[in-house]
């Protein structure tokens, strides 16, 4: 049946030869399908994420990117689906039909192209994704129900003594799962006292009873017990004798719970057990109310620094581990009167009671100090953590429980906002900053409506000819009452409230529109540089964002220099590099910035698709210095090794320039060439630089 031509599958065909690519959109549009072409895998890939087709015909060899790439980067940015792909190829050896499937082909077809055939392919590939896709949906939807229910299956072979079944039913018996496992096994970390009901529950079924219902516990590896029921449908060899047994898990231990359970899960935090925000709050309103004259009480709020790059390179689970071990020392140092708790996250709090003076109170904060600070050891390697604590001190910052909270939390923000590793005790003052921090946000938030946000351009030159080559954006916010505030101080407000995600989508559309203009004005040869955020790195649409600015600009897409931090690169290396090589698949150039500032493994530096690498401008401040100069050399002598071009920032003085002329550093930055200036200054000043 021919498609309805409102309904009918979008097809790309990606091919290199004219005649063979108007030849299939024919034959295709001819059996009622829509189709959009591309000349080679580049133009592939960017029509693929702006059109979304239902399947796609690659040709093996293309210029400028082949079939095999376009494949790759095609299937790193599908997200929820797998889109068929059939390769097209006049290769007919097996090393080149399994470097189709490698890539991530579906199915090939071998050229000269069956005319006849062809339709029927199609047709069969796009019927088989959607019978995945249905599959998919329904799979995932079970998925989901069953681990709403913390409900899984099972099912026991009696003849070879297996289990098998799904991962939430292992999951309930705590038993990792594996294949082999024995029925003995598989119940081994049931309670002893409860074993003999399924003993009985099996011998009922070998005198054919054929429904199973029992009920029982488990004790888990944490020596907490898990009530589970079990519901188990029996079927029998031809001579009566139990030939299977397959059944349901569920743990319904919840039910079991007694309500002062219940009141104790509400007060307490569950990975720590400490008692939670709630609980804390309640505490401190109480101990206020009935605080004995002449005494002080102390709030400490404090949490982990930079606990989020700790996460991201331990993991969930240490993560996890490292705020379990926290408060147990938490729990072992604080005095007996004393009450601590988790409010979340990272976040924890300390409730000080019945003090004499100030002095005890300092006294007890350098313990605690002492104490905290002290190594943790994970995974038999020790971790040093450091804290950003904030402290308010009832009565004198405070007389209600709200307030005493409140002040602590603002000397905590403050501690955090002068580098962590500190106490903060809390003072009047600090009410009118935290305002005024309030209020900027406020505004930073209608800044981009308002025109205020600004991109300046700082140029680059070449290091031989000191001729203009290029200029990185920078971002600035021109305030209508306080004139240009600086980005250390609005950048950490625009990442901390995602606004960063919307000003650098801004920022990149206007140096794209801008650099577009130097080109059309006879600079052909200059490119912009614009940094991406940890934030907007990785977001999900990054790629859709880029690809969008590309095809609205006649600018060639390897004039665009994107750049990330060294630091924001290693915080998860194997799914950046992911998203680095769908960004290389759109033609864009990518550097990284701050270079020498992170933690790069040469393996993995090796592994990420960049072409340039920044050296950071605190390496050159410090060439004065025999050991600044080796290690500028060390980062030239890599760079050369793997073929990258080097930019030196900070380029201030002749003694640098000097140093860089005559080694493979290719760009000089800094203000000896030019400060960060608006786009009408830099147009000016390129054009006095002209050749």
């Amino acid at each position: 049946m021919t498609p309805q031509p409102d309904k009918a599958p979008l097809i790309l065909i990606v091919e290199d030869d004219v005649v063979t690519r108007l030849t299939l959109a024919k034959v295709l549009a001819k059996s009622g399908y829509r189709t959009v072409e591309a000349e080679n895998g580049q133009i592939g890939v960017s029509l693929y994420m702006s059109h979304k087709p239902a399947m796609i015909l690659m040709d093996a060899v293309m210029p400028t990117m082949d079939g095999y790439e376009a494949i790759k980067a095609i299937r790193s940015y599908e997200q929820s689906r797998a889109i068929p792909i059939l390769m097209l190829t006049a290769l007919d050896n097996i090393a080149a039909i399994d470097q189709a499937f490698d890539a991530g082909a579906t199915d090939f077809i071998t050229k000269p192209i069956n005319w006849g055939l062809l339709n029927q392919r199609v047709k069969y590939a796009l019927r088989t994704a959607e019978i995945e896709e249905q599959l998919r949906g329904s799979q995932a939807q079970l998925q989901y129900a069953q681990k709403l229910a913390k409900l899984g299956y099972w099912e026991w072979d009696a003849t070879s003594n297996e289990v098998s079944g799904s991962e939430s039913a292992f999951s309930q018996f705590c038993i990792p799962k594996q294949p082999g496992i024995s029925l003995e096994q598989f119940l081994s970390n049931v309670l002893p006292k409860d074993l003999p009901l399924i003993n009985q529950a099996i011998s009922e079924a070998n005198q054919g009873q054929a429904h199973i219902e029992i009920s029982f516990r488990i004790l888990n590896p944490e020596g907490h017990l898990k009530h589970i029921e079990c519901l188990g449908e029996v079927s029998f060899t031809k001579s009566g004798a139990v030939d299977k047994i397959t059944g349901s898990a569920q743990d319904i231990t919840r039910l079991h719970k007694a309500e002062s359970l219940i009141h104790y899960q509400s007060q307490h935090d569950t990975l720590t057990d400490l008692p939670n925000r709630k609980s804390f709050s309640s505490k401190v309103k109480e101990f206020i109310q009935q605080q004995p004259s002449k005494t002080l009480c102390a709030v400490v709020i404090f949490d982990i620094d930079r606990f989020k790059l700790i996460n991201s390179n331990l993991g969930q689970d240490l993560g996890d581990n490292l705020l379990l071990s926290l408060a147990q020392r938490l729990s072992r140092v604080i005095r007996e009167a004393d009450y601590a708790a988790r409010l979340g996250s990272d976040e924890f709090a300390i409730l000080i009671q019945n003090l004499h003076d100030a002095h005890e109170l300092n006294l007890l904060l350098g313990r605690l100090s002492h104490d905290l600070n002290a190594p943790f050891v994970l995974n038999n390697q020790e971790l040093f953590v450091s804290y950003s604590m904030g402290v308010s001190v009832s009565p004198e910052d405070a007389t209600t429980a709200e307030e005493l909270l409140t002040h602590a939390n603002i000397a905590r923000s403050t501690a955090k906002s002068q580098g962590g590793n500190q106490f903060v005790l809390y003072h009047a003052n600090m009410n009118s900053e935290v305002q005024n921090l309030l209020t900027l946000e406020n505004d930073l938030r209608r800044a981009l409506n308002r025109g205020e946000i600004e991109v300046f351009y700082q140029p680059q030159v070449d290091t031989e000819t000191l001729q203009p080559t290029g200029a990185e954006a920078l971002v600035r916010w021109r305030h209508p009452q306080q004139g240009i505030i600086s980005p250390v101080v609005f950048i950490p407000l625009a990442e901390s409230t995602g606004l960063i995600i919307q000003i650098g989508k801004y920022v990149l559309e206007c140096a794209v529109k801008e650099a577009e203009k130097w080109h059309q004005q006879g600079h052909t040869q200059m490119r912009i540089g614009v940094n991406l955020s940890g934030r907007q790195f990785t977001q999900s649409n990054l790629m859709e964002d880029v690809q969008q600015i590309i095809s609205q600009s006649s600018l060639p897409a390897k004039f665009i220099d994107l750049e990330i931090t060294e630091s924001l690169a290693m915080s998860d290396a194997e799914t950046n590099i992911s998203i680095l090589n769908g960004l290389k698949a759109l033609g864009v150039a990518l550097s990284i910035d701050d270079f020498g500032t992170g933690y790069s493994s040469l393996s993995y530096l090796h592994s990420f698709p960049i072409d340039t690498i920044k050296i950071d401008r605190s390496f050159i401040l410090n060439l004065k210095t025999k050991e600044g100069r080796a290690i500028a050399k060390t980062i030239l002598a890599m760079a050369d090794s793997l073929n990258l071009e080097v930019v030196a920032e900070g380029i201030e003085l002749d003694e640098q320039v000097a140093f860089f002329q005559g080694t493979n550093c290719d760009i000089f930055q800094g203000f000896k060439f030019g400060k960060p200036m608006p786009a009408v200054e830099f147009t000016a000043w390129l054009n006095n630089h002209k050749i």
